[in-house]
């Protein structure tokens, strides 16, 4: 029986969201701006068994640990997987591998073969006894079927899936007759349009170029010879770009897309000898890059693209300026439209000075679709009106939370002459107030955080994951009082029914809370879902695991700032989570999970100025997420505003499976929820 599903790509689906509003952003602030070209400049050539080949010298080099088949890079070069029974992935260095589980709902489990990346990194494709599957690049629920059987049925074998890099479409190789032997042809896979169509015939094992615009293929010539050709995207314009009696095999196309390494055989016979070459796109020239003497197989070379990622830092003069900062670089200014920003349909307001409520407003603001910004709690600051103005029309709401002892009711009257709906949420006190916002996000809801009133480091990043679904939001965080329930909270959990409704506690004391509470109106028998840190950076890695699924970008705070914590959830909750750290160094627990999302991670974000998160902590989350130690460019946004002239590349969720599935309304995949799940007997 299904249990959840779980918010596997939450900024995705969010995405999916604003894309029907017509704002579709994928980065806030512009962070994927000039960081260099997509998916970057030329490094080693990558082949089977995990051998890095200098395609200036042709030296040879081993990856330590790292063997297999099928070997394929990330778009930005930060890692490699290859296939030895199951998918592993791993850093360039051969550290920090990753297994993905075994594929679930597959025709058959037996080779996994013709490995991808796709969709900015965040997932991988391959085949499977002719079916195409993918998953999470991270490993973070087993891979399914990418293609549904009304389109891929079992008289067809579907291998050698390539996803282009800016429409996300899947092109790959379809036998019709035979099983896998004949009748080839490269078809392209719409996730969107739920479409497959042929664009070649007599093709076999395409690649798309960089920019997404031609296909590489291999198609036997008139001798019977495979050759290397080209075509555009639609098939037309088909060009042969290798002669002659050898035969080549598993094109891949160079990172700026000038060149096309393959595996060359002198012979199909017993007799013959592999090299690794390339050909000139333009000239057709062919350049030997090594001998693979001795192999009988191929070895499907691909070359490493390495692209600067990015890191950030949004900062103001104080805290409050922060806030401030924060909401300049994630939205709009009325009447205009920039890329990389969103259009505020709400704003929500929080007294600068109490903690109490700043989970539940963050919460509320993924939800309503607007920033948090904190004010004193007599009346606005000339800095909150200036930009409340600058982001909202007139006779948007604004929603104060907390009553008239956190935000007086001289906020409202302001509010109201600036031409604003004041709108106030608030209960008897903060667990009462975390409630009643629970109840304006959903009556129904399908999931609940769960977090200590009384420690914002828990709360805060469960905040920003209940946000995180953006105005589609059926869910929301309600705090403990420590660890017990105040009387309105363990009523309102009493109200629901958690086999409908996944209850997730964060931090020790929520489920100390939770486990040592009755409900009259639940089954003596529930489940319950425990999110666990020993400490508040790992605790907050905990939630992003969870939650997150590859996540593109992340937001760093100091834990020792609630303020910046408001900031960074109220600006990234739909993009990415809310990760602790120390200072001066980046916690541990932090970089592990960087280096671990680094297929799908392309921008980490500090929240506050260098005595909270400091550079040397911003700098390893950038080596973290890159394909070395430099690869990635620094872009500071003091007040919210860069430093230099935007420039943007941006990367949308077109074609993205998961979003695809949610768009057409089909549950996303049943996550393995089984390390979390948890009994509890009342």
């Amino acid at each position: 029986m299904k249990l959840f599903t779980r918010r596997r790509g939450a900024a995705l689906a969010t995405a999916v969201v604003l894309a029907a509003m017509g704002t579709l952003a994928t980065a806030p602030g512009a962070v994927a701006d000039d960081a260099g070209s997509w998916p970057g400049t030329e490094g080693k050539v990558l082949v089977d068994g995990g051998t890095l080949i200098d395609p200036a010298t042709g030296k040879a080099t081993q990856i330590p640990g790292v063997g297999g088949d099928y070997a394929a890079w990330a778009p930005d070069g930060s890692r490699l997987i290859t296939s030895a029974s199951q998918i592993s992935s791993y850093r360039p260095s051969g550290s920090t591998k990753i297994t993905l589980p075994w594929a679930d709902g597959v025709r058959a489990s037996s080779v996994y073969e013709d490995l991808a990346y796709g969709w900015g990194g965040r997932y991988v494709v391959f085949s499977t006894a002719g079916q195409l599957v993918y998953g999470p690049s991270d490993g973070s629920w087993a891979p399914e079927p990418l293609i549904s059987s009304s389109l891929e049925p079992s008289t067809v074998c579907d291998t050698h899936p390539t996803v282009n890099a800016e429409s996300g479409l899947v092109a790959f190789q379809r036998n019709t007759n035979y099983g896998c032997y004949d009748n080839a042809g490269v078809y392209v896979y719409d996730s969107t349009a739920k479409t497959v169509k042929r664009v070649l015939t007599d093709a076999e094992q395409p690649d798309w170029s960089p920019d997404g615009t031609k296909l590489a293929f291999v198609r036997k010539d008139t001798d019977g010879n495979y050759q290397v050709f080209t075509a555009n995207a639609d098939g037309t314009g088909v060009k042969q770009l290798t002669t002659g009696p050898r035969w080549y095999a598993n094109p891949s196309w160079s990172p700026a897309g000038t060149r096309i390494v393959f595996d060359a055989h002198t012979s199909p016979n017993s007799d013959d000898v592999h090299t690794v070459e390339y050909a000139d796109v333009a000239t057709g020239e062919l350049t030997k890059v090594a001998d693979t003497a001795g192999q009988n197989f191929s070895v499907n070379p691909s070359w490493q693209p390495v692209r600067k990622n990015t890191t950030a830092r949004v900062w103001g003069a104080d805290a409050g300026a922060t806030d401030i900062a924060s909401s300049r670089w994630s939205w709009n200014t009325v009447g205009q439209s920039e890329a990389g920003l969103l259009a505020a349909k709400a704003a929500v307001l929080l007294n600068q000075d109490d903690v109490s409520d700043a989970p539940t407003a963050t919460a509320l603001a993924g939800k309503r679709q607007g920033p948090v910004l904190t004010t004193a709690k007599t009346g606005l600051s000339t800095a909150v009106k200036n930009e409340l103005t600058r982001t909202l029309k007139k006779g948007a709401n604004v929603w104060m939370v907390g009553g008239t002892s956190v935000l007086t009711s001289n906020v409202s009257t302001q509010l109201k002459s600036l031409g604003y709906i004041p709108k106030r949420v608030s209960g008897t006190d903060r667990y009462d107030t975390s409630v009643k916002a629970a109840q304006t996000v959903t009556t129904s809801p399908s999931y609940v955080f769960l977090a200590s009133g009384t420690d914002y480091q828990a709360a805060l990043p469960a905040a920003a994951a209940a946000g995180a679904e953006g105005t589609s939001s059926t869910g929301s965080v309600v705090l403990t009082n420590g660890k017990s329930l105040t009387s309105s909270v363990k009523s309102y959990l009493n109200g629901l029914n958690p086999a409908k409704t996944m209850v997730i506690t964060v931090g020790s004391d929520a489920k100390y809370a939770l486990t040592h509470s009755s409900f009259s109106k639940w089954p003596s028998t529930y489940y319950y879902y425990p999110i666990t840190g020993t400490t508040s950076e790992a605790l907050s890695v905990a939630v992003a695991k969870f939650w997150w699924t590859a996540p593109g970008q992340v937001a760093l705070a100091y834990a020792g700032s609630w303020r910046d914590g408001v900031s960074a959830g109220s600006a990234m909750n739909i993009y990415g989570p809310v990760l602790w750290t120390s200072r001066p160094a980046l916690s541990d627990e932090v970089k592990s999970y960087l280096l671990r999302e680094s297929a799908g991670t392309q921008s980490a974000i500090a929240f506050g100025d260098t005595g909270s998160v400091t550079m040397g902590a911003l700098n390893t989350a950038g080596s973290s997420i890159s394909a070395s130690g430099n690869d990635f460019v620094y872009r500071p946004y003091y007040n919210g505003v860069a430093s230099t002239a935007r420039t943007f590349a941006l990367r949308t969720d077109a074609g993205d499976p998961v979003s695809a599935a949610t768009k057409s309304g089909r549950p996303a995949a049943e996550p393995n929820l089984g390390s979390l799940r948890t009994a509890q007997h009342q």
